[in-house]
């Protein structure tokens, strides 16, 4: 990184880690063509800079019995700041919710929930969302098949 700018070989450390965030040390020195301490002084510097926000481990939902994965859009009757902004933050404590955008137009947020079944996520749906004071309205798409999720970013 030069005066904080992402150099080449910065974007191609970035490239390899989140293909496989755990690659090994020496693995991502041989393809970077550089030591090991060059190396892990940048990826310290590029975690600490923000460029790397974390490291998570992608599961199975259908392994871990959560096959049911729903985008359910929400709309609000007031949009004020407060009312957003707690919305957010009721969504982000929710551990069904796996993602959470607050979008503009028609919609005020877009989730995705995972439920075991259809009926766990109406049950979820009924005691979780619809039931706050503020929703105006919920309509839900059920995802018939994962074509692609989590791509890599083109650096």
């Amino acid at each position: 990184m030069i005066n904080g700018q992402l150099d080449e070989i910065d974007l191609k450390i970035l490239g390899l880690l989140q293909d496989n965030a755990r690659m090994d040390i020496m693995e991502v020195v041989r393809r970077v063509n550089l030591t090991k301490t060059p190396v892990t002084k940048r990826i310290k510097k590029l975690r600490a800079t923000g460029y790397i926000k974390s490291y998570v481990a992608l599961l199975d939902r259908e392994k871990i019995g959560q096959p049911v994965l729903v985008i359910t859009h929400v709309k609000l009757d007031r949009q004020t700041t407060a009312q957003l902004d707690a919305f957010e933050a009721m969504a982000k404590d929710m551990p069904e919710v796996q993602f959470c955008l607050h979008v503009s137009g028609s919609w005020n947020f877009i989730l995705h929930i995972t439920a075991a079944t259809p009926q766990a996520y109406f049950n979820f749906i009924m005691e979780k969302i619809t039931g706050l004071d503020n929703v105006a309205h919920v309509e839900s798409c059920f995802v018939m098949k994962e074509c692609k999720s989590y791509g890599s970013f083109v650096l």
